[in-house]
């Protein structure tokens, strides 16, 4: 959404937190739990994700998909030469990476994977994955962790989409500090089992995965 130099940061991520709790609430929920500054850093990353997520939504063409996302590489190359695009999204990318929250190579990446699964027709190639990773480095520097990233992110992503049904991979508790950025994994349980979550239980599923570290 075109912005302006004008709006306060406070007005822009008020409607990026807005625009995410609408079209990414199961990662909006887990990013409740992070503190008020990485909280922000997490709904800023999902939003830009939606804005590569949703262009197989808005075209079908390789050519068009592919202004789009050249869109966002210029807009990327903008903001680090300090020439921000006045879109809300990249705006709000700006105050970001000023405070180092994540790296330019890594948001590279995502518009790269989401590319070439839009060009190959296959969503399991979407960057779930790398998503993850950068949202876990948002909350901590170094963990333990990645290889569980690396396997349960994608299958979440499968079945929130409907193509598998089953659970998916065993993995070992995530570490406290991780939660915030990966607790939405645990809705895997209800959905493998075909279960209809209300509004109630499927953050009751999150604060359980925030407590137990269960995903």
């Amino acid at each position: 959404m075109t912005s302006t130099s004008s709006e306060s940061h406070s007005e822009i991520f008020n409607r990026l937190d807005d625009r995410v709790r609408h079209v990414d609430e199961e990662r909006w929920l887990s990013s409740r739990y992070a503190s008020p500054e990485d909280r922000e850093a997490l709904v800023v990353l999902y939003a830009y994700y939606f804005e590569l997520a949703r262009v197989r939504l808005i075209v079908t063409d390789a050519s068009m998909a592919a202004i789009r996302f050249q869109w966002w590489r210029d807009a990327l190359a903008g903001l680090e030469a300090g020439k921000p695009r006045q879109h809300d999204v990249v705006l709000a990318l700006q105050d970001q990476t000023s405070k180092g929250k994540y790296r330019f190579d890594a948001l590279q990446r995502l518009i790269d994977d989401f590319e070439d699964a839009f060009e190959a027709k296959n969503r399991f190639l979407e960057p779930e994955a790398k998503l993850a990773a950068i949202a876990a480095k948002v909350l901590v520097e170094a963990h333990s962790w990645g290889e569980a990233i690396n396997k349960v992110a994608p299958h979440w992503a499968a079945l929130r989409r409907d193509e598998v049904s089953d659970f998916g991979p065993i993995v070992e508790k995530a570490p406290n500090a991780l939660r915030p950025a990966v607790a939405h994994f645990r809705l895997r349980k209800a959905w493998s089992a075909g279960k209809k979550l209300t509004p109630l239980s499927r953050r009751l599923s999150v604060l359980r995965a925030i407590n137990s570290g269960r995903v």
